[in-house]
């Protein structure tokens, strides 16, 4: 029988894991006219919020905030993302790997809530599991042409030509994208330009041996939406469409919130591979190195910085990472066993290790006015990790079991005194440096977890299948209170903290978490209902000291999240297909938290910051002949800012609306058309809330876009 209805827009998880999978035309339509970033593609699924200042999906926050929360877990860094299992670009404080691949070049993203089997590798897991599997190189001779053109000035032009099976056994393709949109509020570009490369190569060695290697390049400049703050954001009828200053005035309090003064600038590549041998039918080892580099900026206008005055910020960032996955798989007897074991080496930042102040004069030009930090990291951020699963089937009832032990070494740092150096480059700043701040140097840990996992699947008839999983899994180092430590240690030293005292508190956060579902398919429908239960420890929070008199990050809460999902469509005729993706989360604290300084914030028993108790989706897909429409709305309850429950912000209802048109031309090719309407209604709603790097308090939040159309034409051959 068939797993889901014909058309359907997500595929569930095998196994004992609540999950889904989105590939084929359901990708196009998720994931957006921007084919970018694959947390678009995933936003409609259970328990998950993905939000974006751009409507396209474009707009890369500065720090750690990609805009994905998963049953009220943040995901800092984009440290859930991989791709073919492999965590490329695992902390993110650029763009990194959620916007270096063309989702053309994408065959199909998965998204596992946890507990998931350890062989599902991710660098942090309580948040989930989000895999992007590639489209490498096809078997026929073929290509594809798209053209996109939408609000807001955005236009998007992609092609790939695939060499099909060489007579050597070799296949490859080739591809490449250019993409640009003006901000929706405010002038300048997001992005301003976006250049992307792809290539891919597989090689038949033998019919036991085959090798595949990857590589991809992007380079994209963009100016920064604006953040509001929490009485701009309250107040939306005002400062909804509130941008960055499209003209310099000669006055430095207001230029820092000049256009050109708030932008980014990267470089992005990776390549990675996979050697592949299956001796026989029973057993296959597979080997998947990978590498990937970043390189480039932020500059951000800071009302004080360097003291009282204003000026600009200037991150450089100039970071790679380094890895390898090695696995067997084997079958014996009926069992089935994994063994694997994955290593990855990360180059900080993040934390930052980079800052540069400017100053604005008069004129409008900028004079450099010194370094705020400059340091050198004497350990990098460091996994190492085997792990192993066994499955075996009892009749009707599949078990598995298995484990990860995860070893984890924290950057260590030292920071120099920086007098004396001028405008010059990292490199040139550290060739110059003579003296070590002590005082702001920290060293980091290793630390060291069993992370065990057991799942059952019970298949009560051919239509139905009950599920229960048990895992624990890891969580982010609050890497997030660095940039805190090193603009306020003053004020720390004050509060009787040091930088290394701070920097202690940074481990991994801890959950166990059960799930229990069921799963009802059959031919013209599907349920799949399920409850989850998770405990945290050393939970990553954010929260505002008063003795300190800011905000920053720790790994002290402790609390548990619980709640319902269910997943279920239907097709009342062959050709419709309506689906609905709903969610009931609470999470919250079990302990009250206490700050660096002493501080005892009452939070116990409150809600998780940026989670809402409901998330729902509901959508349809209908085709009639050449053409087909795909409606979705989104819908979720309000939000609390902070621990405290001190600020909220409305909840928030959207409606998308996505027309195609595809025309097989005979013996050539096939013609495809889509437009897209997003936030049909044109709601006024606040979407990302950030409590990121380079804050001094509070949070900053960015309006949900407009209405906005897109429409796209793209011929395969």
């Amino acid at each position: 029988m068939k797993a889901r209805p014909e058309g359907a827009l997500q595929t569930p998880a095998s196994g004992a894991e609540q999950g889904e999978t989105i590939s084929g035309s359901a990708l196009k339509i998720l994931g957006g006219p921007g084919q970018t970033n694959p947390y678009q593609a995933i936003s409609l699924l259970p328990s998950v919020i993905a939000q974006n200042p751009d409507p396209y999906g474009l707009a890369n926050v500065p720090g750690g905030n990609k805009g994905i929360r998963i049953r009220g877990e943040r995901n800092p860094h984009g440290g859930i993302g991989t791709v073919e299992g492999m965590p490329l670009s695992a902390i993110n404080p650029g763009p990194g790997e959620q916007f270096l691949f063309d989702m053309e070049d994408i065959r199909s993203v998965t998204l596992l809530r946890p507990p998931f089997a350890p062989n599902n590798l991710s660098v942090f897991t309580t948040q989930g599991y989000l895999n992007s599997e590639v489209l490498w190189p096809q078997a026929q001779f073929g290509g594809v042409v798209s053209q996109s053109f939408g609000s807001f000035d955005f236009h998007r032009t992609f092609i790939r030509l695939d060499s099909g099976a060489l007579p050597t056994g070799t296949r490859f393709f080739v591809s490449g994208s250019y993409t640009h949109a003006g901000q929706w509020r405010g002038s300048g570009g997001s992005p301003d330009f976006r250049y992307n490369g792809e290539i891919g190569i597989s090689q038949d060695f033998s019919p036991t041996l085959t090798a595949k290697l990857y590589a991809a390049y992007d380079n994209m400049k963009e100016n920064n939406y604006l953040p509001l703050s929490y009485a701009q954001a309250s107040d939306p009828g005002k400062y909804y469409n509130l941008g960055y200053n499209a003209n310099l005035t000669g006055n430095a309090a207001q230029d820092v919130n000049y256009y050109g003064y708030n932008r980014q600038k990267f470089q992005d590549y990776a390549i990675f591979g996979e050697l592949n041998w299956h001796p026989n039918a029973q057993c296959t080892f597979v080997l998947k190195p990978f590498y990937s580099q970043e390189n480039g900026y932020y500059l951000m206008g800071k009302s004080a910085i360097g003291g009282d005055q204003p000026g600009l910020l200037h991150w450089g960032i100039n970071h790679h990472s380094y890895g390898l996955v090695a696995q067997y798989q084997g079958s014996f007897s009926g069992t089935q066993v994994t063994v694997g074991y994955w290593f990855e080496n990360l180059n900080p930042p993040g934390p930052p290790t980079s800052w540069k102040i400017y100053r604005i004069d008069p004129a409008g030009g900028l004079t450099f006015g010194g370094w705020a930090l400059l340091a050198r990291a004497t350990a990098n951020h460091v996994f190492n990790s085997p792990y192993f699963t066994v499955s075996h089937d009892f009749g009707a009832l599949q078990v598995t079991g298995g484990a990860r032990y995860l070893m984890e070494q924290t950057p260590s740092f030292t920071v120099y005194n920086t007098q004396g150096i001028g405008n010059v480059s990292y490199d040139a700043a550290l060739a110059q440096a003579t003296s070590v701040n002590p005082i702001r140097s920290a060293s980091g840990h290793t630390f060291y977890q069993w992370l065990p996992y057991f799942g059952m699947v019970y298949k009560a008839t051919p239509h139905m299948q009950a599920t229960f999983a048990y895992g624990r899994d890891n969580g982010a180092p609050a890497f997030n209170n660095w940039p805190q430590l090193q603009m306020n240690w003053s004020a720390f030293q004050k509060a009787g903290m040091t930088v290394q005292s701070g920097w202690d508190t940074v481990k991994p956060e801890t959950s166990n978490a059960f799930n229990l579902g069921l799963n009802i398919h059959y031919d013209r429908w599907y349920l799949r209902p399920a409850l989850f239960f998770a405990t945290y420890r050393n939970k990553y929070v954010t929260f505002y000291d008063p003795r300190v008199g800011i905000s920053y990050d720790q790994n002290a809460g402790t609390g548990h999240a619980w709640g319902a999902e269910l997943s279920a469509g239907v097709n009342p005729l062959p050709d419709l297909t309506v689906f609905s993706n709903l969610a009931y989360d609470r999470a919250n604290f079990t302990q009250n938290i206490r700050t660096l300084g002493g501080t005892i914030l009452p939070v116990n028993g409150l809600q998780f910051p940026d989670t809402p108790l409901f998330v729902g989706s509901l959508g349809a897909s209908y085709r009639y002949h050449r053409f087909s429409v795909s409606p979705n709305v989104q819908y979720l309850t309000s939000r609390y800012v902070d621990s405290m429950h001190t600020e909220v912000v409305p909840g928030y209802f959207l409606a998308n609306l996505n027309f195609g048109y595809k025309q097989h031309l005979a013996g050539i090719s096939t013609l495809s058309a889509n437009l897209a309407i997003m936030n049909l209604f044109n709601r006024h709603y606040i979407g990302l809330i950030d409590t990121s790097y380079l804050q001094s308090s509070g949070a900053s939040f960015f309006p949900g876009a407009p209405i906005t159309v897109a429409g796209t034409v793209s011929l395969q051959f």
